[in-house]
């Protein structure tokens, strides 16, 4: 063999040799950055396995307080021995439910009231009239609840935002557009006599 030819084998076996090592090292310089960029990499980039989030805990049902029934309201009176009134309710409403009583005269027109608020399912107040007493005459009791933005709050969770539970031939829509109210009245007849009359009226007499 010549001494050229072996010359360029030699060359040749060199130039092999420095390919596959670029190569091999090229390999190993990759994977090194790979590591060194996986170890830069925070946390929460990285993968995590999946955790099932926890069960939320059912809420409660409240408890339904609401006034299911129509609203009932039954009035009676009495006089004193001073002839003055009083009056009494007996309701369906919830305690502390705040009302107004009142009393009116219907020959002058003249009116005793007073507020007050239910307990035990029960309204009372009074007396009613001057300090000489009540004439004879006829006498109307009106019955009449607050709006419910003035009711205490368990009232007002009883018959809902503007009254909206409350149900029943009672229940009027207020005048001043503060939702649903309760109202009634009866007409009573103080004397001494019972008089001949149409009306459908209670007598009250001194006792």
């Amino acid at each position: 063999m010549s001494a050229w030819r072996i010359g360029w084998l030699l060359i040749s076996v060199a130039l092999v040799a420095c390919d596959d090592d670029g190569k091999s090292s090229g390999v190993n310089v990759a994977s090194e950055q790979e590591r060194a960029t996986e170890a830069r990499q925070p946390m929460a980039a990285r993968e995590l396995p999946q955790e099932s989030p926890p069960l939320e805990a059912e809420d409660a049902s409240p408890i339904d307080e609401r006034l299911a029934e129509p609203v009932a309201v039954a009035l009676d009176s009495q006089l004193g021995p001073d002839r003055r009134m009083y009056v009494t309710a007996t309701t369906n409403l919830p305690a502390g439910t705040r009302v107004q009583l009142r009393v009116v005269r219907e020959a002058s027109n003249v009116r005793w009231q007073s507020r007050t608020q239910v307990t035990d399912g029960a309204v009372s107040a009074g007396p009613y009239g001057p300090g000489s007493g009540l004439p004879d005459g006829y006498y109307r009791i009106e019955f009449a609840t607050a709006p419910a933005d003035v009711q205490p709050a368990a009232v007002k969770a009883s018959i809902g935002e503007r009254g909206r539970y409350l149900s029943g031939p009672l229940v009027v829509e207020s005048e001043h557009g503060l939702g649903k109210l309760v109202e009634t009245s009866e007409r009573f007849l103080v004397g001494q006599e019972v008089r001949r009359t149409l009306d459908d009226v209670e007598v009250q007499q001194q006792r």
